[in-house]
C-alpha cells in the first residue's frame, strides 16, 4: 500500500509491515506496536513506514481489521443455512463472543477498535452485524423501518462491554457475560421483528 501519485498500491514491503504489526499487536499489545519497533525488526528507515502508512494509529486500525476478519470467519462457521434467521443470528453472536473470550486481551482490544464516521462508529464487526440485519429486512424477518446501524451498534456495545467486564474482573464469569449479551440480543431481535 505504498503511495504513488496519491494512490495506494500494494507491495511486498507493505504486506511485511502489516504482518509484523499484527504479530506484535496481537501478542504484545498496542503499546508495543511502534514505528521504532517495526523499523528495528524490519531493519529499515522510518520513511519506509511513513511512505506507506500515515502513522501508528493507522497500523493499529489495520491490525483491528485483521482481527475482526479472523473473528467473523470463525463465527460464520456456525451459521446453518437450514436454521431460522433468529437462530443463526444468535449462534453468530454467541460464537463471536466465545472466540473473543478464548483469545488474549490484546485481540479483544483490537476487536473493539473503531473509526468515527458521519453516521456513527464503524468497524468490520459492526458492518457485518449491520449487513445481517439488512438481510433480515430483505427476507422479511426484520421490520423494514429498523435502523440497522443503531441495532448493530447496540449489539456490539453489549458484546464489548461484557468482554471488558470479563477481562477486568475475575469474579465476573463467562456464562454471566454470555447470558447478558444473549439476553440483550434476544430483546433487540424481538424489537426488530416484523
Amino acid at each position: 500500500m505504498a503511495f504513488s501519485k496519491g494512490k495506494r498500491i500494494e507491495d511486498e514491503t507493505s504486506k511485511r509491515i502489516i504482518d509484523l504489526a499484527v504479530n506484535i499487536g496481537c501478542k504484545e499489545g498496542p503499546e508495543a506496536l511502534t514505528v521504532t519497533r517495526i523499523c528495528r525488526e524490519l531493519n529499515c528507515d522510518r520513511r519506509v513506514i511513513y511512505n506507506r502508512f500515515r502513522d501508528v494509529d493507522e497500523l493499529n486500525l489495520i491490525v483491528s481489521e485483521k482481527c475482526n476478519e479472523e473473528l467473523i470467519a470463525n463465527a460464520e462457521a456456525v451459521i446453518d443455512p437450514q436454521a431460522s434467521y433468529d437462530d443463526n443470528f444468535m449462534a453468530f453472536v454467541e460464537a463471536a463472543f466465545a472466540y473473543v473470550y478464548e483469545k488474549n486481551s490484546y485481540f479483544q482490544y483490537y476487536t473493539a477498535l473503531y473509526r468515527v464516521m458521519d453516521d456513527g462508529v464503524r468497524n468490520e464487526i459492526l458492518q457485518y452485524l449491520t449487513d445481517l440485519i439488512e438481510k433480515g429486512k430483505a427476507s422479511g424477518d426484520v421490520k423494514a423501518d429498523t435502523n440497522s446501524i443503531e441495532a448493530a451498534e447496540n449489539i456490539w456495545l453489549m458484546g464489548v462491554g461484557a468482554s471488558h467486564m470479563l477481562a477486568s474482573n475475575a469474579n465476573y464469569k463467562y456464562q454471566d457475560g454470555l447470558g447478558t449479551v444473549l439476553y440483550g440480543v434476544k430483546a433487540i431481535l424481538s424489537y426488530m421483528k416484523s
